[in-house]
C-alpha cells in the first residue's frame, strides 16, 4: 500500500497563487469575447470548429477550452466540449438569463490595472459616478446585475412583507438601474406603485425591464441626479438603495439619508443593499476588494460598516436600525422613520 503524504504549500507558492488569481477572470472574459459558449451551444464542439467560428487559432482555442473545462464551465469528452448547466443558462447570449455582458467587458479590468497609481494620486482613470460615464457604462453592468440580483430581490420583497403584511406600498427605487429591486416589490404587491429614479439615459432600460416583468403600468419614472433631485415629503412607504451608497461617498450618502427621511412617511423604511465589511474592516474579502473597486472607478466611493451606517441613519432621524439576512454576501440594513 502506498501512503501519500500531502505537502504544505510553501509561502512562495501561496504568493504565486495570489499573483495568478487574475487568470480565471481573464479566461472567462476571453471565452465570452470569442463567443465560445454560443459556438458550442450551436453544435461546434471541437477545437477546430470553435476556432473557425471564432476566427482564432486552434492552439489558443484548445488552451482556452481546456482552461474553461478546468474551471468547470465546460465538460470535455474525448475531443468534444459541451456546456454545463451554469454556462448554458448564464453565458449564452441568446438565453434570457444571460449575464455575461459585464463579465466580458474590460472596463473594470483596465481601471484596476491603474490601482497603484490611483492609490498614489487619488485620481481614478475614469469616473463611472459621473452622468456621461454612468450612462455609457451602467447599461452593460445592469443587464448582468438584473439576473444576478433577481432572486435576492424577490427574497427581499418577501422579507419586507410586500403583498402580505403590507399592500399598496408606495416605493422609491433610488438609482434603480434595471429596477430589479422595485420590480420584485411590484410583483409581490399587486397594488404597489414604484417610482424609479436614475439618470435619464438609464431609465429607458428600466422601462424595458418593468415591461418585461409586466409591471410597467405601475411604474413612474423620475430622471435626474440623486444628489440634486427633489424626492418630495411624506410620500413613500419604502425607499430602496440597491448597491448605490458605495459609489456616493460619506458626504453624499449622509445627505441622501436626510432627504430620504423627509421623503418617507412616518413609519416608512429605508432599505440599504450593499457590500458591508465588519466594523474592523478585516472581512469579508469581497467587501474589502469592492472598496478598492470604488477607488479606481469613483472620486469618493467606498464600502461602509454597519456601525457607520447606523450612526449616519440615526443622525438623519431614523429611529430603529436593524439588519436582515437574505442570503447575500452582506446583510440588508433597514432604518425606520
Amino acid at each position: 500500500m502506498t501512503v501519500k503524504v500531502s505537502k504544505p504549500v510553501s509561502s512562495t507558492q501561496t504568493l504565486m497563487q495570489i499573483h495568478l488569481c487574475f487568470a480565471p477572470a481573464r479566461v472567462l472574459a476571453a471565452g465570452i469575447q470569442l463567443d465560445v459558449f454560443s459556438h458550442i451551444a450551436a453544435g461546434r464542439r471541437t477545437v477546430a470548429a470553435v476556432a473557425k467560428a471564432a476566427g482564432a487559432t486552434e492552439r489558443g482555442v484548445r488552451m482556452l477550452l481546456d482552461a474553461l473545462t478546468g474551471m468547470q464551465l465546460l465538460k470535455k469528452q474525448g475531443r468534444c466540449y459541451r456546456l454545463v448547466p451554469l454556462s448554458r443558462q448564464y453565458l449564452v447570449p441568446s438565453h434570457p438569463d444571460y449575464c455575461g455582458a459585464i463579465l466580458g467587458d474590460d472596463t473594470l479590468w483596465r481601471n484596476w490595472t491603474s490601482l497603484a497609481d490611483v492609490i498614489r494620486t487619488g485620481r481614478p482613470p475614469a469616473r463611472v459616478d459621473m452622468r456621461n460615464k454612468a450612462e455609457e457604462f451602467f447599461p452593460t453592468l445592469v443587464r448582468s446585475l438584473h439576473v444576478m440580483n433577481r432572486v435576492l430581490a424577490r427574497r427581499l420583497a418577501r422579507a419586507l412583507g410586500a403583498g402580505v403584511r403590507y399592500k399598496g406600498l408606495q416605493v422609491l427605487d433610488v438609482a434603480c438601474g434595471s429596477g430589479v429591486w422595485g420590480i420584485a416589490v411590484a410583483e409581490a404587491d399587486s397594488q404597489a406603485r414604484v417610482t424609479a429614479q436614475d439618470f435619464p439615459g438609464l431609465l429607458a432600460l428600466t422601462r424595458q425591464y418593468a415591461r418585461r416583468h409586466g409591471v410597467e403600468k405601475r411604474f413612474d419614472f423620475l430622471g435626474g441626479d440623486l444628489k440634486k433631485i427633489d424626492f418630495g415629503q411624506d410620500e413613500f412607504d419604502v425607499a430602496l438603495l440597491g448597491n448605490i451608497v458605495h459609489s456616493e461617498g460619506e458626504v453624499s450618502a449622509r445627505n441622501l439619508f436626510r432627504r430620504l427621511h423627509e421623503a418617507l412617511k412616518p413609519g416608512g423604511r429605508i432599505v440599504i443593499i450593499d457590500m458591508i465589511p465588519d466594523d474592523q474592516r478585516t472581512a469579508p474579502p469581497f467587501a474589502l476588494f469592492f472598496a478598492l473597486n470604488m477607488l479606481v472607478n469613483t472620486s469618493r466611493g467606498d464600502t461602509y460598516t454597519f456601525r457607520e451606517y447606523a450612526a449616519w441613519l440615526t443622525q438623519a432621524g431614523f429611529k430603529r436600525i436593524q439588519t436582515m439576512d437574505i442570503g447575500s454576501h452582506s446583510p440588508i440594513i433597514i432604518g425606520t422613520r
